[in-house]
C-alpha cells in the first residue's frame, strides 16, 4: 500500500471519529437541552412574552436539527448508512429539508432581536409591534421565505456515480451555494442580531437617563423589565454563538469549493476538503444544540424555573415514612 493510500485511510479515518463524537455529542446535549428549554418558555413567567416567543421557535426548530440532522447525517458519514442515496428523489428532498431547516434557528434569534429593539423604544407605534400576534404572523412567514429561498438546492443535487453520494453536481452551482449560504445563514442572521443589538443597547441608555426612580414604583412592572434585561442577555450570547459558528462554516465550505475551481485536487486534498467540511458542519451544529445552556448561564428567571422542575421531580418523603421515623424504639 503506498503513502498516499495510508494517509486517505487515515484521514477518512479521522473523518468518521470526528463525526461520531461529535454527532452523539451533540444529540445528547441537544435532547436534554431542547427539551428543558421548551418546558421553562412555556411556563407562565415567560408566556406571554412575544421575544420568548421567538426563543421557543428557535429551540423547535432546534428540535428538528437534533432529531433529524444529526441522526441523519451520523448514520451516513459515521456508519455508512446513506439514506439519502436510496432514490434521486430522497436525495433532494432530504438536502432541501435539512439545509433549509438548519437556518431557522439563526434567523429567529435575529426576530428576538428586532423585538428587544421594538420593545425598548420610546415610540409608543414602534412598541406596538412588539406583541404576540406579530410574532404569530412572523414565524410562520420566516419558515415560508427560508422555504421559498431555499427552493432551488433539490435541483442541483443528485446522486452521483461511481461513488454513489448524494451531492452537487456542478462545481459552479457548489461555489454558489457557499456563497449563498454565508449570506443567508450568516451575514444576514448575524448583521441583524448586531445591529439591533446596538440599537436596544441605545434605547436602554436614553431610557434610563428619562427614567426618574419612584418608591412607589409597580412590583409586576419591575418584574417585567428585569426579564426584559435577562431576555436581552440571552439574546446577546445566542447571536454571538450563531454569528460566531454560522460564519466558520460559511468560510469553510467556500474555501472548499473556491479551490476546488483554482486548481486541481489529488485524491489527499479531496479526503483533507471532506474533513475540514465534517468539522464545520459540525461546529455549525452548535449553537441550535447548545441554547439551553447559554440560557442558563445568562438568566437568573431562566435558571430559577429549572431550579423549580427539578425541585418538583425530588421524591418526598411519604406520611408512612415520616411517621416511622418518629416511632420510638421499645426496650424490653
Amino acid at each position: 500500500m503506498s503513502s498516499s493510500s495510508i494517509t486517505i485511510n487515515n484521514i477518512k479515518q479521522s473523518t468518521i471519529i470526528s463525526t461520531q463524537v461529535f454527532g452523539i455529542s451533540l444529540f445528547i446535549i441537544g435532547v436534554i437541552g431542547h427539551t428543558l428549554s421548551i418546558y421553562v418558555f412555556t411556563r407562565r413567567i415567560f408566556r406571554s412574552n412575544p421575544c420568548v416567543c421567538y426563543f421557543l421557535a428557535s429551540t423547535v426548530s432546534g428540535c428538528v436539527v437534533v432529531y433529524i440532522n444529526i441522526p441523519l447525517k451520523l448514520l451516513q458519514v459515521g456508519y455508512n448508512i446513506d439514506v439519502f442515496t436510496y432514490s434521486v428523489a430522497m436525495c433532494q428532498s432530504l438536502t432541501y429539508i435539512l439545509n433549509s431547516v438548519r437556518v431557522l434557528p439563526s434567523w429567529f434569534i435575529a426576530l428576538a432581536s428586532i423585538d428587544r429593539f421594538l420593545c425598548s423604544s420610546s415610540s409608543v407605534t414602534l412598541r406596538g409591534w412588539s406583541s404576540m400576534r406579530i410574532a404569530y404572523r412572523a414565524i410562520p412567514c420566516t419558515v415560508l421565505f427560508i422555504g421559498i429561498a431555499f427552493i432551488h438546492v433539490p435541483f442541483y443535487n443528485t446522486i452521483l456515480l461511481p461513488q454513489r453520494s448524494c451531492s452537487i453536481a456542478s462545481t459552479a452551482y457548489r461555489s454558489f451555494f457557499g456563497i449563498w449560504n454565508l449570506v443567508f445563514w450568516s451575514w444576514i442572521p448575524t448583521i441583524c442580531m448586531l445591529v439591533f443589538g446596538l440599537l436596544t443597547i441605545r434605547h436602554i441608555r436614553q431610557g434610563s437617563r428619562r427614567i426618574v426612580p419612584q418608591n412607589t414604583g409597580n412590583l409586576r412592572q419591575r418584574d417585567q423589565k428585569k426579564i426584559n434585561r435577562q431576555l436581552f442577555q440571552m439574546l446577546m450570547i445566542q447571536s454571538f454563538v450563531f454569528g460566531a459558528t454560522t460564519t466558520i462554516l460559511s468560510i469553510g465550505n467556500l474555501y472548499v469549493s473556491i479551490t476546488s475551481n483554482l486548481i486541481v485536487k489529488n485524491d489527499v486534498d479531496k479526503a483533507n476538503d471532506t474533513l475540514l467540511a465534517t468539522i464545520v458542519n459540525w461546529i455549525a451544529t452548535i449553537g441550535p444544540c447548545t441554547n439551553f445552556y447559554l440560557f442558563v448561564l445568562s438568566s437568573q428567571s431562566f435558571r430559577g424555573e429549572v431550579i423549580k422542575l427539578f425541585l418538583r421531580l425530588r421524591p418526598t418523603p411519604t406520611a408512612n415514612t415520616i411517621t416511622a421515623s418518629y416511632i420510638p424504639q421499645t426496650r424490653y
